[in-house]
């Protein structure tokens, strides 16, 4: 990837964008004030029924809650207040991890190695719960909003930089994607998310949320194409800035989540809307910070800071 001139981060949370949309390109946790959509209401928008049912929630006894992430064996990890909570697969408590300050998003690696986005920079515990690493931190201006840990890197989404950093697992940077345009359209992020994964054939998946698209790049940063637009019709995005968060099933299929009309859906690869796992009136009014996984049986996993609740969709049918 070519290296580009780091900038200094720009306040976010002023920015709007009036954008066209674009057909299909060739290629390829916080709350803001409100988290009401200008576009539509939740009473004028049509949502089809899902094939997903909703089983026993897990409960979450805490204040806040910040990130949600899913081990290879199925354990659930939640960023809840200045501690991170551990579920088996069945919802029962298996442990809890005290931090010093809260973690803002998660994610756990192949090698069951924990990463923490703690604002400004990463902390590293092993998987019995022992710190191992303080990583460098990025910036006044940072704000880590997500994490994903590949085999041997591991990526992260700045939001108040509007960067995608690359890492080796030891900590080192690699290399960056700006996100003024250099590479691709640029990257309007009007509130704090700003998600990213990393398919299983290696792209490079980013949220573009002030623009209503997810894009797709290398893993060594060239820029290959994008989905989505904006409207407030289902198969779309509306909203000042969504979707906020992006998960991938193990069929490969994406899982993405919005604010202001907080609805969670499924995409496949190219873009094409598949189904919805829960629509605005599973939610309460004002529902913000839907962070997505998905476990090694395709089930659904969804934080809901606003009812302090892991809820968990079953496809019920094709």
């Amino acid at each position: 990837m070519n290296r580009f001139i780091l900038l200094p981060g720009i306040l976010f949370a002023a920015l709007s964008a009036t954008l066209s949309v674009v057909s299909l390109s060739a290629g390829g946790g916080q709350a803001d004030s409100d988290g009401r959509a200008p576009e539509a209401s939740q009473s004028v928008l049509e949502t089809p029924g899902s094939p997903y049912i909703e089983s026993e929630p897990i409960e979450v006894d805490a204040e806040r809650l910040y990130g949600i992430a899913v081990a290879a064996d199925d354990r659930i990890f939640v960023s809840a207040d200045s501690s991170i909570l551990i579920f088996g697969r069945g919802g029962e408590p298996l442990g809890r991890l005290e931090l010093e300050e809260p973690a803002r998003c998660l994610a756990v690696g192949p090698s069951g190695l924990l990463y923490l986005g703690m604002i400004d920079h990463l902390q590293v515990y092993s998987d019995a719960g022992r710190r191992e690493a303080i990583w460098a931190g990025l910036g006044s201006e940072a704000l880590i909003t997500s994490i994903f840990a590949a085999e041997d890197e591991v990526f992260v989404a700045d939001a108040g930089n509007r960067m995608v950093l690359r890492f080796d697992r030891g900590g080192k940077l690699l290399d960056y994607i700006h996100g003024d345009g250099t590479v691709g359209p640029e990257l309007i992020i009007p509130s704090p998310y700003f998600d990213l994964l990393v398919a299983p054939r290696g792209t490079l998946w980013v949220t573009n949320p002030g623009c209503h698209r997810v894009h797709s790049y290398t893993t060594g940063g060239e820029y290959l194409g994008s989905w989505g637009r904006s409207a407030p019709d289902i198969d779309a995005f509306c909203g000042c800035c969504n979707p906020t968060h992006i998960a991938l099933t193990p069929e490969g299929l994406f899982l993405t989540s919005e604010k202001g009309v907080p609805r969670v859906k499924v995409y496949d690869s190219t873009g094409a809307f598949q189904a919805v796992v829960a629509g605005p009136g599973l939610f309460r009014e004002g529902t913000v910070g839907l962070d997505l996984a998905a476990d090694s049986r395709g089930r659904v996993i969804i934080l809901d800071p606003k009812t302090s609740t892991v809820r968990i969709f079953i496809r019920e049918r094709l």
